[in-house]
């Protein structure tokens, strides 16, 4: 059997995507060293040059292009080292960087003026009407409201609920789903459907203020909506390393250090992976249709996400499992209904509301209420990481020969 060479740029573009993450990577292992830029420069015009003579030549064509994207990887962050967080510390969970979600709205020209000044009053109105859980749990769910108490913070991470108040696919999702159906509805070409879906995205994103998962949601869910438009079948891998190779262009540093991007990213992986494994399982065990796919998205995802947190946070929950399955459900209720109390405070969509609200909130008392699985200030050597990330791969590969 013999090894095809890509014969098209469309072909090879997987394999770009992944030598630019290398190059970025290669980087990171030392962060704060300086390279030569012009000489990243004329390595990048000598590969160039070499291409021209022999692009068709198909291995030595597709050997040269990965090897001049890996480079503007390499120079990409070397570009963004002055605006870096400082301390940062290859394979150390001491040495991740956490951004500011603070929004912006010194230049009143910065489309997020308004933005913010609507989130503002959007949780100053949650306040006079909720209490204070409630009002930061809801803010929280619709666009990313940080404004937990320790005490609230502390239950939901103990609760593994803590993703819930992170916005990212899910959000971006519901979204999506509801501005393309109502613009169809409303008898709009799909192009024009489409263009209405992307101003809404865009819109979302400023809004709730662009983070590693919103960005990676955001980019997923708008790829998704045009593949149809330009009439590809779209490929979840391959948007998943767009999404990738396009949030790190724009921070090279959160491919290693970025917690949320790393968290992010292996919960799509488990949903790539591990979710249709355990949906085929379900379904041979004759489970309720409706909730394969929330179990098994539910399970995939915590498979991938657990040895991380662990590894960085040093925190472990069992509960996290139940507790999701109980409330995901619950959160395009909240999303829909909170909102419409947001924006029409009356009575009745208010008392609506807190009811979803107020069973999310005694759902997260589990672990209070039976205070087992919960495990805090773990240590997980980084090498022992790669052991678990290693198994899980090889398992997962076994079973996948195995599915029918």
């Amino acid at each position: 059997m013999t090894l095809e060479p890509p014969r098209t740029l469309a072909s090879l573009a997987g394999w770009m995507g992944a030598a630019f993450l290398v190059g970025v990577l290669v980087h990171s292992l030392s962060p704060e060293s300086h390279l030569s830029m012009m000489g990243l420069t004329l390595a990048i015009i000598v590969c160039v040059f070499f291409l021209s003579f022999y692009w068709k030549e198909p291995w030595i064509r597709a050997i040269t292009l990965c090897l001049i994207v890996l480079l503007f990887g390499v120079w990409r962050f070397s570009m963004a080292q002055p605006s870096m967080p400082r301390g940062l510390i290859p394979f150390s969970p001491k040495g991740l960087a956490y951004a500011s979600t603070a929004v912006t709205t010194a230049n009143h020209l910065d489309p997020r003026h308004w933005l913010g000044r609507l989130r503002r009053d959007f949780t100053k109105t949650s306040r006079e009407h909720f209490s204070q859980d409630e009002s930061s749990l809801l803010t929280g769910i619709i666009y990313g409201e940080k404004s937990f108490s320790k005490e609230l913070k502390d239950r939901f991470r103990r609760a593994g609920l803590l993703h819930i108040v992170a916005v990212s696919g899910s959000n971006i999702t519901i979204i999506v789903v509801f501005v393309m159906r109502f613009l169809l509805l409303l008898r709009l070409p799909r192009r024009s459907a489409f263009v209405g879906v992307t101003l809404a995205i865009i819109a979302f994103t400023l809004f709730v203020d662009p983070s590693a998962s919103v960005i990676r949601a955001a980019i997923m869910g708008w790829l998704v909506e045009l593949a149809p438009v330009v009439g590809r079948i779209p490929r979840p891998s391959r948007l998943l390393l767009i999404a990738a190779v396009v949030f790190t262009f724009w921070k090279p540093w959160a491919l290693i250090f970025d917690a949320s991007f790393a968290l992010s990213f292996l919960a799509m992986w488990g949903l790539l992976s591990w979710s249709p494994l355990i949906q085929s399982w379900l379904k041979a065990k004759h489970v309720w249709k409706s909730l394969q796919e929330l179990i098994a998205s539910t399970v995939g995802a915590t498979i991938m996400t657990v040895p991380y947190s662990m590894w960085a946070f040093g925190q472990m929950t069992l509960w996290g499992l139940i507790t999701s399955l109980l409330v995901l459900s619950l959160i395009p209720w909240i999303m829909g209904v909170g909102l419409m109390a947001l924006i029409i405070p009356h009575e009745w969509i208010v008392l609506s509301a807190r009811g979803f609200l107020e069973a999310v909130l005694w759902i997260a008392r589990f672990p209070d209420f039976i205070p087992i699985g919960v495990w805090s200030k773990l240590t997980l050597p980084f090498w022992m990481l790669v052991v678990i990330y290693t198994g899980l791969i090889l398992v997962w590969k076994k079973l996948s020969t195995k599915r029918p």
